[in-house]
């Protein structure tokens, strides 16, 4: 039996996992839950790549494929909704993503909220200036949000070029954006683009024509999007008609908002128990915002709240058990509470 791309996602995140969270941990993952157990195991077990790559995934749908894995041999059950990938499950994933390779710049974690911003944007742009270009004021705008085109509307004022300048400028950032990949097909891509008597393909017509399946599909066209985005990020004066499509974006793309709100407070000098009250939170969640911080900002010290000793303590223990689960950690280091471990861990990231 055919195996599709999503279900192989599915079995790479449970080896990844390896029976240590419940298969609705992967729904939450490939949904994009901003919880703090969410965005601890997308870190933890080096799923970052996945985060939010597939927000409208049902319940439903994930426990359909889980029980074709489960027929098929590829995974064998650990406990209650928990599951080990076996051997053949093992090759089976090698074999397919040998022929299947997941973008190198993928990147959910980094770019999930970016990602729809820009293509909203630069699909819309993509129309108007080919239309302006051509001189054709009759068309049906591509995105229809209002806010939209008012984005748009600012966007051209500001550029201060002509018609042609700007459509012979923003087509030699594209290309010069796109031209650099290895990996991927940038027609990918720029199939689904509209502009004059052109009509750009739905996300299933695009697959159809490429021959591939859907899930493949969004996600080669995700990556490409991850990549432009990496791309422009770094080389803002190569691409200023690219890179001011997000501009005004950036700021959101690796803390939660209330993460970032929990950030300031903590840089103006406030206590975590005196952020709870301000904000009428619980302090477990305000340590639940650190875990993030220290996740997602490298320079983040953890000191101010585990003592050097105790780290060094909690690092040695994290080395020696094989599971990322905090009690077996605990259990070695008895005198670190819960929060204390997760932050200690949150600090090396991915790197663990």
């Amino acid at each position: 039996m055919k195996n599709s791309f999503l279900s192989m996602i599915i079995l790479y995140c449970l080896h990844k996992i390896n029976g240590e969270r419940t298969i609705y941990s992967i729904l939450h993952l490939l949904n994009g839950k901003k919880s703090s157990q969410t965005i601890q195991d997308a870190h933890f077990f080096h799923l970052t790549s996945f985060f939010c790559t597939f927000p409208l995934l049902k319940r439903v749908e994930l426990e359909m494929l889980i029980d074709l894995l489960k027929k098929q041999g590829f995974i064998s059950q650990y406990k209650e909704q928990s599951y080990y990938v076996t051997p053949v499950g093992v090759k089976r994933l090698s074999e397919y993503f040998k022929s299947n390779p997941i973008p190198a710049n993928l990147n959910g974690w980094k770019y999930h909220n970016l990602a729809v911003a820009f293509w909203e944007r630069l699909s819309l742009a993509v129309q108007v200036i080919s239309q302006l270009k051509n001189h054709n004021s009759k068309y049906l705008p591509i995105q229809k949000s209002k806010e939209l085109h008012q984005w748009l509307k600012d966007y051209l004022y500001k550029r201060k070029l002509s018609k042609d300048e700007l459509a012979d400028q923003l087509y030699d950032e594209l290309v010069g954006c796109l031209e650099t990949i290895d990996d991927l097909d940038p027609s990918i891509l720029v199939k689904r683009l509209t502009g004059y008597q052109i009509i750009g393909l739905t996300e299933s017509q695009a697959a159809d024509q490429f021959d591939m399946d859907v899930d493949a599909y969004h996600i080669q066209f995700l990556g490409l999007l991850h990549y432009m985005l990496e791309r422009v990020g770094t080389k803002q004066r190569d691409f200023p008609l690219l890179s001011y499509m997000i501009e005004d974006k950036k700021r959101d793309a690796s803390l939660t908002e209330s993460s970032h709100r929990t950030l300031n407070l903590l840089q103006s000098g406030y206590t975590l128990d005196e952020i709870a009250h301000m904000r009428n939170l619980k302090k477990n969640t305000i340590e639940d915002h650190l875990v993030e911080i220290a996740l997602n900002i490298p320079y983040f010290d953890v000191s101010a709240f585990v003592n050097l000793d105790k780290q060094q303590k909690i690092k040695k223990a994290i080395n020696s058990v094989t599971s990322k689960q905090l009690k077996h950690i605990r259990e070695l280091v008895p005198d670190a509470d819960y929060f204390e471990i997760r932050l200690v861990l949150a600090q090396g990231g991915e790197k663990k």
